[in-house]
């Protein structure tokens, strides 16, 4: 009789406890844990938005993560990314009256974000964890900025109610963080070599011959050519060449604007190039830069002389990566690099 009476009550426990769980899976569709406490365990991050774009962010290692498994990530845009998905938090939930209006935003402007992490199909205690996989753990909606613009419309996947969220201390609003594009994921980086790693550089001048050269490791010392007419210099300013080669670390470009129409960049890169560079490392892969010269803009004048100029001087057009990538460059970071052999020659030398 004691043990039906034990058996009854056990039964009675666990259908209410599986009556709870069910209850609260299927009727709780209020969802806001946004935010992932462990940012080491993520693999990989997918966003697509409403207009077919779509990147994945894949971890290689601690330093390193891939776009879409083609092109290194920038490493700062994955810093600002991984700090947002670990430090947002919800402010409010959207008011009854504008409800259905951001969700109708949402579903048509958001961008879909999923985040996937590292679990273990055995944990205890956070002690012993047995059976690592990768498993998709997040899924939530990114909309448009509050009127405000210190808030970001956000919808967690399996939820039917958005929030407004944010990042505490910090004034603006999230969206241009989540995005989509592959291009705004893309390392910027031309090459990045130290000294002892460069086998040769050459730069060449298309419209100054006499001015392009050629710079070569030849045991411990580098070697100047004269490209123009294949000649050697056998006095130059080695220090002037020592802190040449120095400039090759962390050289990067501005920006990509391979969203330019065909026509435009064409039009563009059918002229002569104002420079040529060439960097090639000691495995004997080789960095190459085109650099074409950007028009200013209509109207733009000289500040001291107020005379209109034509020529920006601030940036140029570039072709990088084996003239896949047409971007701008910046003559700050180049006005180091695109000298004329004259600059290493000893002061006491005729040009």
């Amino acid at each position: 009789m004691n043990k039906n009476r034990y058996i009854l009550i056990a039964t009675i426990f666990l259908a209410i406890i599986a009556v709870i769980l069910i209850v609260r899976s299927s009727s709780s569709t209020i969802k806001a844990d946004f935010a992932v406490e462990n940012p080491e365990t993520i693999t990989k991050i997918f966003m697509s938005d409403k207009l077919n774009n779509s990147t994945t962010l894949k971890r290689i290692d601690e330093q390193k993560w891939m776009v879409n498994d083609k092109y290194q990530a920038r490493t700062d845009g994955i810093e600002i990314l991984m700090e947002t998905i670990t430090q947002i938090r919800v402010k409010e939930p959207v008011t009854i009256a504008g409800r259905n209006n951001v969700i109708k935003w949402l579903a048509g402007s958001s961008v879909k974000v999923e985040i996937y992490q590292t679990v273990y199909r055995i944990n205890l205690f956070d002690k012993i964890k047995w059976f690592p996989h990768e498993k998709l753990t997040k899924v939530y909606y990114v909309g448009g900025e509050t009127q405000d613009n210190n808030g970001t419309f956000m919808l967690m996947e399996g939820s039917d109610e958005p929030f407004i969220c944010y990042i505490p201390g910090f004034r603006g609003f999230l969206s241009p963080r989540y995005t989509s594009l592959e291009t705004d994921w893309r390392n910027h980086s031309i090459c990045d070599l130290k000294i002892g790693d460069i086998k040769s550089v050459r730069l060449e001048y298309p419209a100054a011959p006499d001015s392009s050269f050629e710079i070569t490791r030849n045991g411990r010392n580098f070697e100047l050519k004269v490209l123009n007419k294949n000649r050697i210099v056998n006095e130059f300013d080695t220090m002037k060449v020592l802190d040449y080669m120095s400039s090759f670390t962390n050289l990067n470009f501005e920006s990509f604007r391979n969203n330019m129409t065909k026509h435009e960049i064409d039009s563009i890169t059918s002229q002569i190039p104002m420079a040529v560079l060439s960097v090639t490392d000691i495995t004997g892969k080789n960095h190459t830069v085109k650099g074409f010269l950007k028009l200013a803009d209509k109207g733009t004048v000289d500040e001291i002389t107020g005379n209109e100029i034509f020529v920006d001087r601030d940036r140029f057009y570039g072709l990088v990566n084996d003239d896949k990538d047409f971007v701008f460059l910046q003559y700050f970071t180049f006005n180091q690099i695109l000298k004329p052999v004259t600059y290493f020659r000893k002061n006491s030398q005729k040009k």
